[in-house]
């Protein structure tokens, strides 16, 4: 039989990798020194994003959460490979405006229609769904973006 000790050990080290896990690096970056500092702050400064697809969607909002540890991740381990990243950039910068154009044309065609509930009601979880999926895009572009520029800087030296 295994000792009690031996357990709480164990799960003291367990619960210790879940903390871990769940505190993140995200927004941290090092400086020209090493030093790590935040992210600076992106455009939705000021607007709270509330969405309850946020919630709703909680496994795609982590898959958004591992495509920017990813990136990071790719500027420190494989910087030789980060034009992967740039062109990764341009994809979501290219959903962006297609979703953008999409909403605006579905809500400029609602707007000279009598929509029923039923289609008010759609309309407006598709703009819900763009909106978060925009948002999401978004910061994936500006965090390439940052990460371009320490890149470059990473490169003068």
């Amino acid at each position: 039989m295994k000792s009690k000790g031996n357990n709480d050990l164990k799960i003291e080290l367990v619960k210790s990798a879940v903390k871990n896990a769940n505190q993140t690096n995200f927004g941290l970056v090092k400086n020209t020194q090493g030093n790590e500092h935040r992210e600076a702050k992106n455009k939705y400064q000021g607007k709270l994003f509330i969405n309850p697809l946020v919630a709703e969607y909680n496994q795609i909002t982590r898959q958004f959460k591992l495509i920017h540890d990813s990136n990071r991740k790719c500027l420190e381990v494989y910087p030789n490979d980060f034009h992967h990243k740039v062109k990764m950039r341009g994809e979501c910068a290219d959903l962006v405006e297609r979703l953008k154009g999409g909403g605006k044309l579905f809500n400029e065609l609602a707007k000279a229609t009598d929509l029923t509930k039923e289609q008010t009601a759609l309309l407006k979880d598709f703009n819900q769904a763009s909106g978060y999926l925009i948002y999401k895009f978004s910061e994936v572009v500006a965090q390439i973006e940052r990460l371009q520029v320490e890149y470059i800087e990473l490169q003068k030296k």
